[in-house]
């Protein structure tokens, strides 16, 4: 699947080069919009949006982007037990400006570790990687 991003303004340091941490924020634009495409979030209903913690995060920074890009990001994501893993992969013209990945677990309303729910899973396993990102 793939989201996209028009680099702001504010997201950049005063070289106009991207700040290392917007990269993250972008990563999370692109989950929510798996999330949303698959009937995990309805952004009408904040309330429909699953607990998951992040367990870890890593990005690959390979080129600067800059103001006035437009980026697109690939996702892609898959389940290790009750940790859900994704990748992420940024592009600007086809060319690769980062490779991230991010490793979550399902909490409930109390914070505690929790299965993935069946849907979840079920969307999981019938999802293939393409190719190992990072």
């Amino acid at each position: 699947m793939r989201s996209k991003h028009l680099v702001q303004f504010y997201e950049t340091d005063l070289m106009g080069i991207v700040h290392h941490s917007n990269y993250l924020r972008f990563f999370e634009e692109a989950r929510v919009h798996w999330a949303h495409k698959h009937g995990f979030i309805d952004y009408q209903k904040p309330e429909s949006a699953r607990h998951f913690a992040v367990l870890e995060t890593r990005v690959l920074h390979k080129k600067p982007a800059y103001f006035g890009d437009q980026l697109e990001i690939d996702i892609q994501a898959k389940n290790e037990g009750v940790k859900v893993i994704f990748q992420y992969r940024l592009l600007r013209n086809n060319e690769i400006v980062a490779l991230g990945e991010t490793v979550h677990v399902a909490l409930d309303k109390n914070l505690k570790p929790i299965r993935l729910e069946k849907k979840l899973m079920d969307l999981l396993e019938n999802t293939q990687w393409k190719e190992i990102w990072l």
